[in-house]
């Protein structure tokens, strides 16, 4: 059984190679079009949307963005726990007392998966 926990670890991530083969011939026809391409839209003959196929940016296009909402969680309960210390400051042990049934309750709606 696992052990809960308010926040995620990352999984290890697969390696997954895609072969890349470089074509100078290809390469070159690639540029002369876009160049082409470019010089038509300048003059209002060619609307086309055009990719580079690069190598460098096919990589970027390849990966995925972050997770925000993890870090959203954190950032909540940083701020849940700044606002129980100062509550203890100023109201003494009822501020604690609130907390600790607003956690037990978030962790019964985390548990059954409802949130």
């Amino acid at each position: 059984m696992k052990i809960p926990s308010l926040f995620r670890t990352p999984r290890y991530q697969r390696f997954n190679i895609e072969p890349r083969y470089y074509d100078p011939v290809k390469e070159e026809v690639d540029e002369r079009t876009e160049r082409i391409k470019r010089e038509l839209q300048a003059k209002g003959e060619g609307d086309v949307d055009y990719r580079s196929s690069r190598i460098a940016g096919a990589f970027k296009k390849g990966r995925s963005g972050g997770s925000g909402s993890a870090t959203f969680t954190q950032l909540v309960i940083m701020m849940l726990l700044a606002f129980a210390v100062f509550g203890y400051i100023y109201l003494g042990n009822i501020a604690l007392y609130i907390f600790a049934a607003a956690a037990s309750l978030l962790l019964y709606l985390k548990m059954r998966r409802i949130i």
